[in-house]
């Protein structure tokens, strides 16, 4: 899915207002599924096996489609990149929250002359590119280069560096020279994304069978399952702009870390980690067992010092094969 023909020819207004809605940015209501990511988007250093594989062709799905390339400024054009800060989301919630570490969508036009994934360019880098071959885009946040994921005519991917704080940066995307708008974008501490498994359904996976949850495999009550995001703030072991994690490192605001299954909170004492997913950049994990009073598929929201995941994301649970005491006992030794 990409922008409507009639979109496609509007160009030349550097005020882009914000899309209507993420299927008119190019995306279907949460998540779905948009080609040009071939094998899947890793956002990993080693190769993509397993369940890293599976998340990485999920992180595919949000990151717009290659066929969008004809919004290229032909060469030798100088036409300047259009966005504006209305126009930069947060990656997984598609709302203009963004914190340190966060991966960040600017949505425009002739933002580059082509499309281009970090898979295809540096799928094992232990040192983030600030470019991709091809693209001549760069983003810098307050001056500083920041890792590109993904680029495409009317959508970049990066990500927020990790060293800064709360606060207003700048945000400025250059493609061969050419400099965007110079826009100022506020930062919170903590801007916490979930990231969709499709449509309205978030993506968890089980943490001791490593199987993912969608239709034909829902959690029960009892189970221990594995939520990913971004923008959820500070680890103890802080991240460094252009290295993917290298281990499993604990939110600073640990404590104030909540979950919320259809308004209802959680316990507490359900939350086993939240913190950095280790051999990504600016991906989360929060490990959670569910209680046994867990309804059918409740809409699931995560809040870190009060500030809440966005809404309308489902989690798949079928209560009816929820484990025996003895089964979840055993889980969780």
């Amino acid at each position: 899915m990409i922008l409507s023909a009639r979109a496609c020819r509007t160009r030349g207004n550097p005020s882009l207002a914000p899309p209507a809605s993420r299927t008119a940015a190019g995306l279907p209501p949460a998540a779905g599924l948009i080609p040009g990511c071939r094998g899947g988007y890793r956002l990993f250093r080693r190769p993509a096996v397993g369940w890293r594989a599976m998340l990485g062709r999920r992180l595919c799905a949000l990151f717009a489609a290659a066929a969008s390339a004809v919004l290229a400024a032909p060469p030798g054009e100088r036409w300047a990149p259009a966005y504006s800060q209305a126009s930069i989301l947060n990656l997984a919630s598609g709302l203009p929250e963004l914190a340190p570490n966060t991966l960040a969508v600017i949505y425009g036009q002739d933002l580059s002359p082509i499309a281009a994934s970090r898979i295809e360019a540096a799928p094992n880098a232990a040192i983030l590119p600030t470019t991709l071959p091809g693209t001549g885009v760069t983003v810098k946040v307050n001056g500083i280069l920041a890792a590109i994921e993904y680029a495409s005519p009317q959508a970049v991917v990066f990500i927020v560096p990790p060293e800064f704080v709360a606060g207003t940066v700048s945000v400025v995307l250059t493609r061969n020279g050419v400099n965007g708008p110079t826009v100022r974008v506020p930062l919170q501490d903590h801007a916490p994304g979930l990231l969709p498994l499709e449509s309205t359904w978030a993506l968890a996976r089980d943490a001791q069978t490593l199987d993912w949850r969608h239709a034909d495999s829902p959690a029960a009550p009892g189970d221990e399952i594995v939520l990913y995001g971004t923008g959820w703030g500070q680890t103890l072991r802080r991240a460094v702009n252009l290295q993917p994690a290298s281990q499993r490192t604990e939110l600073r605001a640990r404590e104030a870390v909540s979950v919320y299954l259809d308004g209802a909170e959680a316990p507490r004492d359900h939350i086993l980690y939240a913190g950095a997913s280790p051999g990504t950049a600016a991906i989360y994990e929060l490990r959670f067992r569910l209680p046994a009073w867990t309804p059918a598929d409740p809409e699931i929201r995560i809040a870190i010092n009060g500030r809440l995941s966005q809404e309308g994301l489902r989690l798949r649970v079928d209560p009816t094969r929820a484990q025996p005491a003895e089964a979840r006992a055993r889980s969780t030794q």
